[in-house]
């Protein structure tokens, strides 16, 4: 028998049998449509057509006011959309059907978030724990939250939740070591970093981490080394380049730190680190004519080094320089 394709997709293909009233021809049952219209909404919800993946869930709810997934979905679409009272509404409604919906209290939590209520969202993530101890998505909530919030200790103690799930997942260690190092806290990023040697022993990016948190701890030494062995094993890791020069600078290896900025700005031409640190570099050595260039250069990429240069002690010798005043003013 010759099969007539009556719409462009399987999907728009049932959506039709379901306008017209049609049953399932394999079992002549009468076909779930607001089932379909869910599938068909988070089909659009994935393929970024948020409009009309409201569209599908609004019908589903209007053919069974009672969907909970429906109003799940339709608060995640309207998240998307920033349209976050509306998201709440629905949300809320999701809950109302099925309060133990650990998904929709993620959701709730996202929306807070959206709105700036930390606190809020922090009990929402909470509950989402509570309800399913092993979600990845509540606890990392949890983990932006107490961030934002300033409660690090606390932020520690739910990355540890994470990594505890699964110890042996490297990128549960590799989020641990970049937001403690990011929050200021080197001492705890370098245990796991030294776990990621163990289950990255090729990235190099590990060693570039971790000499950027013995510089931060000033550990130059360590930190070269760390950032040395980084662009033996990857020769073009502008990062790992960057922050060995920033190293050697601070060293007093001034030759060696801006021939290792330089190689980061051949990398990257667009970067403006490594050149503010060759212009650092040349105020520290005496050198007012290369440190001006350098520092015009960096501020031509980033205005803000405009800012900068008047409170970086490496420039104090310039401070009161006509010239330098006449750059950075």
């Amino acid at each position: 028998m010759k099969i007539q394709i009556v719409c462009s997709t399987i999907g728009l293909m049932l959506l039709c049998a379901v306008a017209s009233g049609q049953n399932n021809p394999s079992t002549g049952t009468p076909v779930d449509s607001s089932q379909i219209y869910l599938e068909k909404g988070r089909e659009l919800f994935q393929a970024d057509k948020n409009d009309e993946a409201l569209a599908s869930f609004e019908r589903a709810i209007a053919l069974k006011p009672d969907f909970e997934e429906a109003w799940r979905g339709k608060g995640v679409v309207l998240w998307r959309l920033d349209r976050q009272d509306e998201a709440m509404a629905a949300t809320d409604k999701a809950l109302e059907l099925k309060p133990d919906d650990f998904k929709a209290w993620k959701n709730k939590g996202r929306i807070f978030m959206r709105l700036g209520k930390n606190e809020d969202a922090l009990k929402t993530f909470q509950k989402a724990s509570e309800l399913k101890p092993d979600d990845e998505e509540a606890l990392t909530g949890q983990v932006y939250i107490l961030r934002d919030m300033g409660k690090i200790d606390d932020m520690i103690k739910a990355m540890d939740q994470l990594i505890a799930q699964k110890p042996e997942d490297p990128q549960r260690w590799l989020f641990k070591a970049m937001e403690t190092a990011e929050a200021g806290r080197p001492e705890v990023a370098l245990p796991a970093i030294e776990k990621l040697e163990v289950l990255q022993p090729d990235s190099a990016f590990v060693w570039v981490l971790k000499g950027q948190c013995y510089e931060m701890m000033n550990r130059l030494e360590d930190a070269y080394k760390a950032l040395d062995k980084a662009v033996t094993m990857q020769p073009d890791n502008v990062d790992a380049w960057s922050i060995r020069g920033l190293v050697l600078i601070k060293q007093k290896r001034y030759d060696e730190g801006i021939a290792s900025c330089t190689r980061a700005m051949t990398l990257r031409p667009d970067l403006y680190g490594p050149v503010y640190n060759r212009a650092c570099a040349f105020a520290l050595m005496g050198n007012k004519s290369k440190a001006l260039t350098e520092l015009g250069k960096a501020i031509a990429l980033n205005a803000e080094c405009k800012g900068m240069a008047p409170k970086d002690e490496d420039f104090k010798s310039l401070w009161n320089d006509p010239d330098f005043k006449m750059l950075t003013e």
